[in-house]
């Protein structure tokens, strides 16, 4: 049976990155309420959150299948909704049983931009998340996801989001706060998403492929959102 490689998941990666990284270049970058422009953040949360899925699940699907195992497992496998850096990196440690993963991951670090303080008027600075901080992140972003995907939030204005759907990690954990217990979105916080899941999604693919023999990985054409 024939196999597809892991470039062409990565490659098709790339396409389904296009739009959010067109949207993020559109945004006027400029200090103050955008307007109309507003609406890209939100935007941007919700194309990248489905090329990620989209990544993840055909990614598990071709290492499994290039392991040999039967359609059964690998439909079993790719069973998952919207799924965070952690949900990733357990697929990849049941399919490879490559244990946790530590010593992979420790030399890691990925810059996001931190959200200002209530009554802070300074411009947006940067901050580097360790391996687990980005996934306890991705888990925040995951629920901004959530929130605007149901109705739950806009995400182009400030406003009050609900508590996690899921889990213990609530979507204003990642948001700038606000006067009143609102928060806001921001396309700097959509940035920090888009670039939390395409540089741990590029460490786990890449460690995974590596762990099996498989040649390295040309990420040279998925935009990383790099801040």
């Amino acid at each position: 049976m024939y196999v597809p490689s892991l470039q062409d998941a990565v490659n098709r990666y790339a396409t389904s990155l296009v739009v959010p990284s067109m949207l993020a270049k559109l945004h006027p970058g400029a200090r103050g309420n955008p307007g109309n422009a507003g609406a890209l953040a939100p935007a941007i949360v919700l194309t990248a959150v489905s090329a990620s899925e989209g990544f993840v699940e055909e990614f598990v699907a071709l290492v499994a299948a290039h392991r040999i195992q039967s359609f059964r497992q690998i439909a079993k496998l790719v069973s998952m909704n919207n799924p965070t850096v952690r949900v990733f990196d357990e697929k990849l440690r049941q399919v490879l049983a490559w244990g946790d993963g530590t010593i992979l991951k420790t030399p890691f670090a990925v810059n996001v931009w931190k959200p200002t303080a209530i009554g802070d008027s300074s411009w947006v600075r940067k901050q580097a998340l360790s391996w687990t901080d980005a996934e306890t992140h991705a888990e925040g972003w995951m629920q901004v996801r959530h929130c605007l995907t149901h109705g739950l939030a806009r995400g182009f204005r400030s406003e009050v989001w609900p508590g996690p759907l899921r889990g213990t990690v609530s979507a204003s954990s990642v948001l700038r706060p606000r006067s009143n217990g609102k928060y806001s979105l921001s396309v700097h916080g959509a940035e920090s998403y888009a670039h939390i899941y395409c540089v741990c999604a590029q460490r786990l693919a890449d460690e995974a492929a590596f762990f099996v023999g498989n040649p390295t990985l040309d990420w040279s054409r998925v935009p990383d959102f790099k801040l």
